[in-house]
């Protein structure tokens, strides 16, 4: 038995069975606690559920001072501690709203007229590994209760569950709107998906209870709708290269971000310097501090070169291009090259697309602008290219919807997701 919690009126342990040698949870609740009955309500509720995404409920037990409730252990973490430490991938979200709605469709059916959840929120969302699982009964109550004061949380409450009013499912339907907002706002998704899942969330939290889904099984239908075509990574690691048309185009900035930002999506990548500059090293903190938050990985030319790397993407930084580049940046599955965006610099282009044709595949980024001048375009008009906006703060990409549209792009287009 280990301690994982104590406070003044419960304790928490994880315990191995001693036949079974699984482990536990044990929840010791002082009975003069406030939420003392609250708690065995709610333990109570749950030995008579059956789903494999809500915690199983195996025994209580007491003695003079404890109640103690023995439930399932789950591995994992909340909803809301990964997106404070990464990023959602467009399939996570679709397919964790997915998950979390049919819990509680489970809940809405349940023999009799149904239970109210009540209290869907990132805090009380489980996630282990792929899978999702709702924890926190203690405001559940059945549909035909009366009207009165709610355990919950204000910011996912439904107008009607603040003002105190009897509730129906629809309270539910408006909080998983509430949660799928949370989670678009901590992830990644593309322009047309964002559309369509916002306007998902605008029809779950309708401010009268008639605007808003008629059912959570309708609310899930329309998410299959959304689901087909989603993008998704590629199965397979790949060999990204970045290079610039000149020195101080920013090619280190943009590929660690690009880096950091697959990164922080759960795809396995690493940066690799392969132009001998260190510049990575030398670069502004805030980009330093975006690749430690990230976890990525950077390595030096002469490990590339020593070892062959092939359970992740690369992310090449090869400097300035030239005429005398490696093989390994033709070679690349893509070669992504920036390029200025002002009309002066149309010479330099024109240089560039020449000393970069031996690429397998090149994408152009038109570095430090939102849009590309009209000369630019024309000049590019037979290739594959795209804008990249300046990046005042790297941590940006965790945050601002515009920009994490723009990397999902770069995703799409260096075939990183399809």
């Amino acid at each position: 038995v280990s301690l994982l919690s104590r406070h003044p009126d419960s304790t928490v342990w994880l315990a191995t069975h001693k036949t079974l040698h699984v482990e536990r949870i044990i929840k010791g609740i002082r009975k003069t606690s406030t939420f003392h009955d609250r708690l065995v309500k709610e333990a109570h509720l749950l030995k008579n559920l059956n789903n494999p995404h809500i915690p199983k409920i195996y025994d209580l037990e007491e003695d003079d001072e404890y109640t103690y409730i023995i439930e399932e252990y789950i591995a994992g973490e909340s909803l809301k501690s990964l997106c404070n430490r990464r990023l959602l991938s467009e399939k996570e979200i679709i397919h964790f709203i997915f998950l979390i709605s049919s819990i509680i469709d489970y809940l809405h059916t349940l023999p009799g007229n149904g239970l109210l959840y009540l209290d869907i929120k990132p805090e009380n969302v489980l996630i282990s590994g792929d899978n999702c699982y709702l924890v926190d009964f203690g405001s559940a109550q059945n549909e035909d209760d009366e009207a009165g004061f709610i355990f919950g949380t204000r910011s996912y409450a439904s107008p009607e569950q603040i003002n105190g009013e009897k509730l129906s499912k629809k309270a539910d339907i408006y909080a998983l709107g509430m949660l799928l907002k949370f989670m678009l706002s901590h992830g990644s998704v593309t322009s047309k998906k964002e559309t369509q899942l916002q306007a998902v969330v605008r029809k779950c939290t309708g401010r009268t209870v008639w605007s808003r889904f008629s059912s959570v099984r309708a609310l899930m239908t329309k998410i299959k709708e959304i689901d087909k075509g989603s993008s998704s990574f590629v199965n397979k690691p790949l060999k990204i290269a970045f290079a610039g048309a000149a020195p101080n185009t920013g090619v280190t900035y943009i590929a660690l971000t690009f880096a950091a930002y697959l990164k922080s999506l759960g795809r396995k990548c690493v940066y690799a310097e392969m132009n001998n500059s260190e510049a990575w090293y030398s670069i502004s903190p805030r980009i330093n501090e975006l690749r430690a938050l990230a976890g990525l990985e950077v390595l030096s030319r002469k490990f590339c070169e020593n070892r062959d790397i092939t359970d992740a993407d690369i992310i090449s930084d090869y400097g300035s291009l030239s005429e005398a580049m490696p093989e390994s940046f033709y070679n690349a599955d893509i070669s992504c090259i920036l390029i200025g965006n002002r009309i002066w610099e149309t010479d330099e282009i024109k240089q560039t697309r020449a000393l970069s044709k031996k690429c397998n595949k090149r994408l152009f980024l038109v570095n430090l602008t939102g849009t590309v001048d009209r000369d630019i375009a024309e000049m590019l008009n037979t290739e594959a290219f795209m804008a990249i906006p300046y990046i005042n703060n790297p941590d940006e990409i965790f945050k601002d919807a515009e920009l994490k549209t723009v990397f999902q792009e770069l995703a799409l287009k260096t075939g990183v997701m399809i």
